[in-house]
């Protein structure tokens, strides 16, 4: 647990063991000597166990193995401390997100149950001398400092040595609210919910059934909208505007490759509708193309989306190294070296099979057959693949002879 509110969060823990280290060393001399020790850096990583607390701590150039010794909670003690933290929905959506919850930091919150052990029930050992005697020395109570910063952060440190991991406790606790909704979260002094608290909580909750619909009788909504006043778009013009965005949000979920959208293509895509072709007197006059253009466009967007009806219109700018090796690849491919490959206008073309690929904004090759002389008219096949693009040319050739 990290972040300056979950250390004001556990500031009743670090006091409550602040004041039970502090009584544990006695009014020794060590206990200002260990703080100094511990601000210098000497304590290294704290180890939690089951009934100990341990580091290396370094003085004086020697290093010494400091232990702290607490007793563990008992497994009656543990359940009841669970079902108290059960009963709180922030702890428990706290223990559901792997964090160990503020409440633990409250010592009477489960009955007397104090997470923190008392005074009387730290003792001490460390490998120096004095240590070895059972007595608080520099070492030990520079771990006890060392211990009292790393609870400002999380509690797990504590909980490992009473006796009961922080993912043991959440299990424990889970299992007490597996089938019990647990109502909904307070806020804070702030006036804030925290939104992995609320997350948690929505995970634990079972998912609701999905009502059994008939999809094949539910009528579009746009299919029943009346035109609004204007100068507002028709209710044609929102539905195409709503199956763009579900297009486009279908593409984003899938990781499709985005497509060149602009106004052009957008105008094409309504053009490429059913309904969209009444339009192109309009979009011969509002983009400058002719019509002849534009039903290629239309075909292209059909075949290959946005960057296919680009393509139509004319081939996508790349490096002349990447027309050669395109080139190459497709006479490597052929089985019978038929015909000539030309690179010419940013296309690959065969003039006597009638076939012809181009590179589109999208990074695919976009093939193309010969519909009259010098018209061309898109196929589908584009492919991240000059040679495979190539072959479904070939194959729209085949399917659709030249036109005299």
């Amino acid at each position: 647990m990290t972040g300056s509110g979950n250390t004001r969060n556990m500031a009743p823990l670090v006091a409550a063991w602040k004041q039970a280290f502090h009584l544990a060393t006695n009014g020794s001399g060590s206990y200002g000597k260990g703080l100094n020790l511990h601000r210098n850096g000497a304590v290294a990583q704290i180890h939690a166990q089951p009934g100990r607390l341990a580091a290396a701590v370094t003085a004086k150039k020697a290093t010494h193995q400091a232990v702290l010794l607490l007793p563990e909670l008992t497994e009656t003690q543990w359940d009841t401390l669970a079902g108290r933290l059960a009963g709180n929905p922030q702890a428990v959506a706290d223990l559901l997100a792997n964090r160990v919850p503020a409440a633990i930091a409250d010592p009477g919150h489960a009955r007397g149950i104090a997470i923190v052990p008392g005074a009387e029930e730290i003792t001490f050992s460390c490998s120096c001398p004095t240590g070895a005697t059972g007595r608080v020395c520099d070492h030990s109570a520079a771990l006890g400092h060392a211990v009292t910063d790393r609870l400002a952060v999380t509690a797990s440190v504590l909980l490992g040595a009473r006796g009961m991991s922080a993912r043991a406790l959440a299990a424990l606790v889970r299992d007490l609210v597996a089938d019990i909704d647990l109502g909904t979260l307070s806020a804070d002094a702030d006036g804030t919910v925290r939104a992995d608290q609320l997350y948690a909580l929505a995970a634990h909750r079972p998912p609701h059934t999905a009502p059994d619909l008939d999809l094949d009788s539910v009528v579009p909504l746009t299919s029943t909208l009346d035109d609004p006043p204007l100068p507002g778009p028709g209710a044609q013009d929102l539905a195409w505007m709503a199956q763009d965005a579900a297009d486009r949000a279908h593409a984003l979920l899938s990781a499709a490759p985005v497509q060149p959208h602009d106004d052009l293509a957008d105008t094409v895509r309504i053009l490429a509708t059913p309904h969209g072709v009444d339009r192109l007197p309009a979009a011969v006059d509002a983009t400058g193309l002719t019509e002849a253009a534009l039903r290629a466009m239309m075909i292209g967007y059909r075949h290959g989306g946005p960057a296919g009806a680009h393509a139509a219109l004319a081939a996508a700018v790349v490096p002349p190294s990447t027309m050669e090796q395109a080139a190459d690849v497709i006479r490597a491919s052929r089985a019978v070296a038929l015909g000539v490959i030309d690179i010419a206008d940013g296309t690959i073309t065969d003039t006597t099979a009638g076939v012809q690929i181009r590179p589109g904004l999208d990074g695919r090759w976009h093939p193309f057959t010969l519909w009259r002389a010098d018209e061309w008219r898109p196929a589908p096949g584009a492919c991240d693949d000059p040679a495979e693009a190539f072959r479904a040319a070939r194959r729209a050739r085949a399917a659709r002879p030249l036109r005299r």
